[in-house]
């Protein structure tokens, strides 16, 4: 049955929100060639998840069975509806469906928002605030001082937190920017158009290896000299364990002599009391008249007499012996000591060394870091100005992603920075002011009634 000849059936009618339909002619369409493979269909392509609202809403099409065909609304450049019918048989006559729709993301700017410019909606700001509506009467007004006095130290310790993680959040949006821009900067030195973007960085580049040079030369100085030191404190390291090593034999052979002496004179001292004893037992044989000793004891005392006269040059050689390692030591000891001295010295000309270059060293390590946070501005406004003109350069997606990431979350963070403090000063300043001199009113009046109680 052709077209001309289908019965004349009721059009459907269907509402779309805003949007009011009327029957329209209908019009055939052209066979289209087959194709291979075929397609997704319309409705597969508007269930994916990537479809867009307008292909949900103008890209939608409705079957109705064959006895109507194929009704379908499409969306064209702009939003319209039109009617078309298919033959019947779907073999021979297919539609063209055109692609998709996907938007592109757009491109981040890498600015963060406007504080100033920020709008929040006022029963937002008052939810969050949470101080409750102003009292209509000054009695209440103490109360609501209170709150608002208890709630201000509660956002604030809620907003310290937040205001250092927004801060990371943007340093790390500086840092990715710059990052981007040494990534494409092969690229814009190439476009005249962005020269002038160029010239101050090129400037800090310049002024940060100035700053940088003038660093490694103070620190290759301060290598040379504790270097020097190094080397000084080595030789007298070297010396002072051979020194220690001399002690401790000095200490050895000391007490090996001072040994040999003291039994040197032990064995005399032994000689010199059988001397006496032999003295002693002549005394008594002979009584209180006296005479001459006997002669087994004049024997005895003249034997030991000359063992003791014997024995007298061992025992000064041992006591010479023992002096002289005394000597040793003491030399040896005063050796060590020297050298324990010069390696404190070194260690204090070390001290002296490093503390004479340290406020150069700070000062100029500071300037470095400033060149390199100015190189860092630079580079993030180089790589600003090439976000904001589209076309000039192929951009890396991953690093547009990169961009468009970090500073969405800088961004959040700095709009709930911007809301919390907006709900912190979101109070009536007239009526807390008022509660507060109600407050300290009342309390001084009570102490002046007191102290009157106390004094009456």
């Amino acid at each position: 049955m052709s077209d001309s000849e289908r019965p004349n059936a009721a059009v459907p009618s269907f509402e779309i929100p805003d949007l009011e339909l009327e029957p329209v002619p209908r019009s055939l369409r052209q066979a289209a060639p087959p194709r291979e493979p075929a397609p997704p269909t319309k409705a597969a392509t508007l269930a994916s998840p990537t479809a867009s609202p307008l292909d949900r809403m103008f890209g939608s099409s409705i079957d109705f069975g064959d006895d109507l065909g194929d009704f379908e609304l499409e969306r064209t450049a702009q939003p319209n509806a039109q009617i078309a019918t298919r033959p019947a048989s779907r073999a021979s006559a297919t539609e063209q469906t055109p692609p998709p729709f996907t938007p592109s993301k757009p491109i981040p700017s890498g600015r963060a928002p406007d504080v100033a410019k920020l709008e929040f909606d006022p029963r937002e700001v008052a939810i969050l605030a949470d101080y409750g509506e102003p009292p209509d009467t000054a009695a209440l007004t103490p109360a609501y001082a209170y709150r608002v006095f208890t709630r201000q130290r509660e956002l604030k310790h809620r907003l310290a937190p937040l205001d250092s993680e927004s801060q990371r959040a943007e340093s790390e949006r500086e840092g990715t920017l710059a990052e981007f821009s040494r990534a494409v900067r092969p690229a814009i030195e190439q476009i005249s158009e962005f020269r002038r973007f160029l010239a101050p960085l090129l400037e800090v580049e310049q002024r940060a290896a100035a700053r940088g040079q003038a660093l490694n030369s103070i620190n290759a100085q301060l290598g040379a000299h504790n270097a020097e030191l190094d080397a000084e404190l080595a030789t007298v390291k070297s010396q002072l364990e051979a020194a220690q090593r001399a002690e401790r034999e000095a200490h050895q052979v000391h007490e090996e002599r001072e040994a040999n002496a003291k039994r040197a004179e032990a064995k005399l001292k032994r000689l010199q009391i059988e001397m006496r004893a032999v003295s002693q037992v002549a005394e008594q044989k002979l009584g209180p008249a006296g005479g001459p000793m006997p002669a087994l004891e004049a024997s005895q005392l003249s034997d030991l007499e000359q063992r003791a006269h014997a024995m007298q040059p061992e025992v000064e050689a041992a006591r010479a012996r023992f002096d002289q390692a005394k000597l040793a030591l003491g030399r040896a000891r005063t050796d060590l000591a020297t050298l324990a001295q010069s390696e404190r010295q070194i260690g204090r000309k070390r001290q002296a060394v490093d503390g004479a270059f340290e406020k150069e060293l700070t000062a100029r390590s500071h300037g470095v870091s400033e060149a390199e946070i100015e190189q860092r501005l630079a580079l993030a406004d180089l790589a600003r100005a090439v976000l904001a003109a589209p076309g000039t350069i192929a951009f890396p997606e991953e690093w547009l992603e990169r961009v468009r990431s970090v500073s969405e979350h800088a961004d959040q963070l700095l709009v709930r920075r911007e809301m919390l403090a907006r709900a912190i000063a979101s109070y009536d300043v007239a009526r807390a002011r008022q509660g507060v001199r109600l407050a300290a009113t009342a309390i001084g009046i009570s102490l002046m009634l007191f102290v009157f109680k106390l004094i009456f």
